[in-house]
């Protein structure tokens, strides 16, 4: 099963009870697919960016999971139609991983070639400077 995470905001006014019915309930959705929670972040109520329907701050929860990816349609269609839930987004983190080991590989290529020119022109200005004094 791949990894995934989903961060989301919840309104700020909702009731507590309402966002911990909300939660509990996507929860439900990722296990009854016979997914596993790997980690829970609630980092509490912070300032928006910019504002959702009319609200500057919101509540924010980061989870990581695995999943099949068919439990993902419901899990979109149920913070879609809840009112409790400003945003959310769902990145599926082999793919990201997977794109950041290939950045790696070719930001460590160019390093290596800055490295390389940089030795040549040192190499270059030592054997000139080595002519002169001759």
């Amino acid at each position: 099963m791949p990894l995934y995470e989903l961060g989301i905001i919840v309104d700020p006014e909702a009731p507590p009870e309402d966002e911990t019915s909300t939660m509990e309930r996507l929860e439900g959705i990722i296990t009854d697919a016979g997914g596993e929670m790997v980690d829970k972040d609630a980092r509490g109520r912070r300032q928006l960016a910019y504002p959702i329907k009319k609200k500057n701050y919101g509540v924010y929860h980061f989870w990581t999971f695995n999943v099949d990816g068919e439990a993902l349609e419901t899990l979109n269609f149920e913070m879609r139609t809840n009112d409790v839930v400003l945003r959310s987004l769902i990145l599926n983190m082999d793919r990201e991983l997977r794109r950041k080991r290939k950045m790696d590989v070719k930001l460590a290529a160019r390093a290596e070639k800055k490295a390389a020119k940089a030795a040549a022109k040192a190499e270059a200005a030592a054997s000139a400077s080595a002519t002169v004094e001759d």
